[in-house]
């Protein structure tokens, strides 16, 4: 089954505790960013959380509300900081909604040029220069990830 790993561990938990490789966005102790290796267009971001959960359906509020926040401020950013056009932010849960790894994550894709949900199955393979490129254009906006979702928890 993709995204599992022989034995049943699974992909995602692994880059979370940094035993697989990934291109890594952003992190903090709830949550893990990084480069979708099949990306529908340059910088098509996975949101995840350290803990495993199936799906979004199968996650507690808590950490639902965490990684849609980190999603959240994934999305303000690229419009306001990184000037896309639009982004779409989805979760897929079971298989027949199109999740193929079974660890709950987030999809948040950059649209720099339009096409909506009929590119979504449009996909190709992460470069290294392509991956170098997003890496680049998120280094200096790092702390602004932390600092919205910091903020979404703030009680008042």
């Amino acid at each position: 089954m993709p995204g599992q790993m022989a034995g049943g561990g699974c992909i995602f938990c692994n880059i979370a505790r940094g035993e697989a490789p990934a291109h890594i966005v952003y992190e903090d102790d709830s949550v893990a960013v990084f480069l979708d290796i099949y990306p529908v267009e340059k910088g098509h971001l996975l949101v995840i959380p350290r803990s495993h959960y199936e799906s979004v359906a199968d996650a507690p509020p808590r950490v639902a509300a965490r990684v849609f926040a980190t999603a959240a401020a994934l999305a303000r950013l690229y419009r306001e900081a990184l000037g896309a056009p639009g982004v779409n932010v989805v979760a897929n849960s079971g298989r027949p909604a199109g999740q193929e790894v079974f660890h709950f994550h987030v999809h948040v894709i950059p649209r720099w040029r339009g096409g909506g949900w009929r590119t979504l199955f449009m996909r190709h393979r992460l470069t290294e220069d392509e991956a170098r490129e997003v890496l680049e254009m998120w280094r200096p906006l790092r702390g602004s990830i932390g600092e919205y979702v910091r903020g979404a928890f703030m009680p008042g």
